[in-house]
């Protein structure tokens, strides 16, 4: 059960860490206040008070609030009355507050039941077309469990595995995959379980806690709750802080960088570099303060689906709000447990696979981990991480927060880099590319919102299909060659008929209505929306569409 984690011993530790922040969030707000007059407790609380009332007029969702609307007004109305020693006690109360509702609970008992019963579950979603297969000599119970528990040709978990489990020991694991889907934490739980890695505390939205599908295990399994309806400078700051002092205390810790779900489906580009960078707070703070050298290890990850469960809300959030700014909506696909069944249904008739994708490690400041845990620079010449925070005059260690953004922003340079040489390009997001970029080529004054408008229910040929999605494996193929990415085995071993016949049964099978249909020579297309979402996958990598369409005349 991978008992030397230290998220074992964190209900035990809980209130000191609970502590820890507080004192330290409190002290940091009064440093600022006592230094620069921009940045006092006037300027904090405004801000506060300001956006949560402003929100909190706008919206009132599921989740729980830490104040209320009313509580918000009444502190607005008294701001500019109050003493310094009331503005501080409110920074206190608060302070306290967010705390208390971020931090989570780790309940070994939940642990183990959900490392038992999670990969029947997945089992039941990703290969129950296969249960009729299981041989009629399995009789015991302990037999099909273990059967069903066999997920290995559903999904599949690829990358160093013999190297994490070794830095696992040797220092602080902080997994960072990409985000589609309110199904990754489940799947990178289990991943981290299969691979014989230890369990990690995350960041998960605020709505999964009250989920029913998902709260029992979100509030004893490690979670900790992000509110990103929330962006006020003193939530921001307990957050990150909350982060930082777990890095510190050496526990294995994962977070979505790219923030929250990506809407439009391409590899996320753009970080939230506010996380990665407590990774290299929490390693200096560590050798200033308890002269521990303890390493930390960065570990990008790719979660590649071949269907996403949410693709309709995401690709609405994305066309509708592209270039503007907004709460995205939290109540989804994922929220009707209706809807989960379909997918689940769906999914199982499939021969689809879902691979995550583990990728090389990094320190803190970007720079290659090797097997042996040392970091290497771009001409593989080790160095020592802690000559990197040293004074240039002195070789003292030291604070210094804009160095340390510097090297925030090196590293997610270096995580983006990982996230596109490790996604694995599926059938689905092929076959879903050639189709828009074709139905495009027949309409080539149109942009996207012309063609959901106006170029629905067209029908294209299969020969042209099979054209192009032949120059698509081409070229994706040769990419993956040069090491810039990877591609399903079937993109790899299959004709382009099998990867065309997988892409296009991804395509009929869970949205309702189908994205295309199949008809005499061809597909009617039904849902462009959805192909531009999928297709946007392989527009991360520049491949330019209307010129392999127009290749084909």
């Amino acid at each position: 059960m991978n008992r030397h984690s230290p998220l074992f011993r964190f209900d035990d530790d809980r209130a000191h860490l609970v502590a820890e922040v507080c004192r330290r969030t409190y002290s940091e707000f009064l440093s600022r206040a006592r230094n620069s007059r921009i940045e006092g407790l006037d300027h904090l609380l405004n801000d506060a008070t300001y956006q949560e009332v402003e929100r909190l007029k706008a919206e009132q969702g599921p989740e729980s609030e830490v104040r209320s609307r009313q509580w918000w007004t009444d502190i607005s109305r008294r701001l500019g009355e109050m003493s310094d020693t009331e503005k501080r006690s409110v920074v206190r109360e608060l302070v306290a507050s967010y705390t208390e509702d971020i931090a989570g609970h780790f309940d070994p008992r939940v642990y183990r039941l959900a490392t038992q019963a999670l990969p029947v579950g997945l089992s039941l979603l990703f290969k129950a077309q296969d249960l009729g297969d299981l041989p009629g000599q399995i009789l015991d119970l302990r037999q099909a469990l273990d059967t069903l528990r066999d997920l290995s040709e559903r999904v599949v978990i690829e990358g160093p595995l013999d190297t994490l489990r070794k830095l696992s020991r040797r220092g602080t694991l902080v997994v960072v995959p990409t985000h589609s889907s309110n199904m990754d934490s489940i799947l990178m739980g289990w991943s981290l379980y299969s691979a014989g890695l230890p369990p990690v505390t995350y960041g998960a939205g605020k709505n999964l806690f009250t989920n029913p599908l998902t709260s029992f295990f979100m509030n004893n399994l490690g979670a900790y709750k992000l509110d990103r309806r929330l962006q006020h400078d003193l939530y921001k700051c307990v957050l990150k802080t909350f982060s930082q002092v777990l890095l510190e205390r050496g526990y294995h810790s994962l977070f979505f960088p790219g923030g929250t779900r990506c809407r439009s489906n391409i590899v996320e580009e753009q970080l939230k570099l506010g996380l990665l960078g407590t990774a290299i707070d929490a390693y200096v703070h560590n050798l200033l303060h308890h002269g521990s050298r303890r390493p930390m290890y960065i570990v990008p990850v790719t979660i590649n689906y071949n269907l996403v469960l949410e693709a309709e809300s995401l690709i609405d959030d994305h066309l509708r709000d592209a270039g503007g700014r907004r709460y995205f909506r939290e109540s989804d696909e994922f929220d009707q447990i209706s809807t989960v069944v379909r997918f689940a249904l769906n999914t199982m008739k499939m021969d689809s696979t879902t691979i995550l994708r583990y990728g090389e490690p990094l320190d803190p400041f970007g720079n290659r981990v090797g097997p042996d845990g040392r970091s290497y620079d771009n001409r593989g010449r080790r160095l020592d991480p802690t000559d990197l925070v040293r004074c240039p005059r002195s070789g003292e260690i030291t604070a210094d927060p804009e160095r340390n953004r510097a090297y925030t922003r090196r590293t997610g340079r270096r995580v983006t880099e990982a996230f596109r040489r490790n996604t694995v390009i599926m059938p689905t997001q092929i076959v879903a590319f050639a189709l828009f970029e074709l139905l495009n080529h027949e309409h080539p004054n149109w942009d996207v919102y012309e063609l959901l408008r106006l170029a629905s229910d067209e029908t294209l040929t299969w020969r042209r299909i099979r054209a192009m999605v032949a120059l698509l494996i081409d070229e994706f193929t040769d990419m993956a060659d040069r090491d810039q990415l990877h591609v399903a085995p079937v993109l790899e071993s299959g004709s382009v008929r099998d990867v065309v016949n997988a892409g296009i049964d991804s395509l009929t099978s869970y949205h309702a209505p189908a994205v295309v249909e199949r008809v005499g020579d061809g597909v009617m297309i039904h849902r462009i929306d959805l192909l531009y979402y999928y297709g946007n996958r392989v527009r991360t990598f520049d491949i330019d569409g209307a010129h392999l369409a127009a290749s084909l005349n």
